[in-house]
């Protein structure tokens, strides 16, 4: 089974990583005081004591998230740590959809890594199989079953769409893998992935799901015989990647970037549409919050139209290239709020009004964003 970072989910959030990369741009990791990085990224970097620096407990997450690698006994930020570090430049879809696609058993952030010419891609293995699961009817997919479909068919993530779609037909279980599973979550935060204690479930068109599986590929190259060069390697492949990995998601949200509220319809808009028409997600959030009423303009919508159960969308108020914070328990619906379409539009567009006059292509952090959304619903209180 692969391994992972047991237990640190909540280093592996896409805006907490965006927080970790803007330091060790500025800082080198490895030297890094617990004090001064809890200060920058909010984290806690537990054991709160001098005799345990960050780089001690905490050296495998950022060699797993391809932030860094120790070159000379320095934490060297690597290209997708300066991306990252740059607002506005990667979306959550575009790093997790990377760190799938070269995810390794084992990774060379593990002591157990050595160089392969055939290794296994669990992580692609995962997303292609849950793909193929969604084309076959069963978008709802349990961490055992993914675990045990890997286990037992000894596949390497590389198989074509009718041997996943074959796969996919089969039943799988095994008992449960902690560090499968939170890797599992942790790709969870692709926008069109929800994700609770013991599942995950995939909200795609099924010809959607099909493009998306058909554009995944594992990142493979001639790999170096030392494992920090190879991490190195690795994340300089990150920018070729991406570029290459373009998806519209035209069948599950059509053209709505316009439509939205937004007005480039460019990577960043798409990503956050995405996320906001994830069936999954906004079934668990209004599961949790039955509400028929406005954040933003306070309307209850039932009172109006008593005939329709909700007129609510849902809004994500992180910053645009975020997907959904994940936790062991799964998607984290916190960042969430429920508002009418109207109000919904309006607050997009009160969106790209701020940023161009910022000079921004994206919110800073999730507290910038909240602060923007707040500062629209003012306005639009004394307008």
């Amino acid at each position: 089974m692969w391994r992972f970072d047991q237990g640190r989910i909540e280093y592996f959030q896409f805006d907490e990583l965006r927080k970790i990369a803007k330091y060790a741009v500025a800082n080198d990791l490895r030297s890094a005081k617990r004090q001064a990085l809890v200060q920058a990224t909010g984290l806690p970097f537990y054991p709160a004591s001098d005799a345990y620096p960050p780089w001690r407990n905490y050296s495998r997450v950022f060699r797993t998230a391809l932030l860094v690698a120790k070159i000379n006994e320095v934490a060297v930020p690597t290209k997708i740590a300066h991306l990252l570090a740059a607002d506005g430049q990667v979306t959550s879809d575009d790093y997790f959809h990377f760190l799938a696609q070269t995810f390794t058993d084992p990774a060379p952030s593990f002591q157990e890594w050595r160089p392969s010419s055939e290794p296994r891609f669990p992580l692609l293995f995962a997303l292609k199989f849950l793909l193929a699961r969604s084309v076959t009817g069963s978008p709802v997919v349990t961490f055992p079953e993914i675990v045990g479909a890997y286990i037992k068919s000894k596949f390497d993530g590389e198989e074509d769409q009718a041997a996943f779609i074959g796969l996919a037909k089969k039943d799988w279980t095994s008992s449960d893998h902690r560090q499968a599973r939170e890797s599992i979550q942790i790709i969870g935060q692709i926008s069109y992935l929800s994700a609770t204690s013991t599942e995950i479930t995939v909200s795609l068109d099924d010809d959607d799901a099909l493009d998306i599986f058909e554009a995944l590929h594992a990142v493979r190259g001639k790999q170096e015989t030392d494992s920090e060069k190879e991490i190195l390697r690795i994340a300089n492949l990150f920018e070729s990647a991406i570029a290459d990995f373009e998806i519209d998601f035209s069948k599950t949200v059509l053209d709505e970037t316009v439509e939205a509220g937004f007005s480039e319809g460019n990577r960043v808009e798409r990503t956050h549409i995405v996320l906001e028409r994830n069936a999954a997600i906004r079934k668990a959030f209004f599961d949790k919050n039955p509400t028929t009423i406005c954040d933003f303009c306070k309307r209850d919508t039932k009172a109006d139209y008593p005939w329709s159960e909700r007129v609510l969308d849902i809004h994500h108020v992180l910053p645009l290239c975020s997907g959904t914070r994940s936790d062991r328990s799964g998607t984290i619906l916190g960042d969430l709020e429920a508002v009418c379409p109207t109000c919904h539009r309006a607050v997009h567009h009160f969106y790209t009004k701020w940023l161009k006059a910022a000079g921004q292509k994206d919110f800073a952090d999730a507290d910038e964003a909240r602060s923007v959304y707040d500062e629209a619903k003012q306005a639009r209180k004394n307008g």
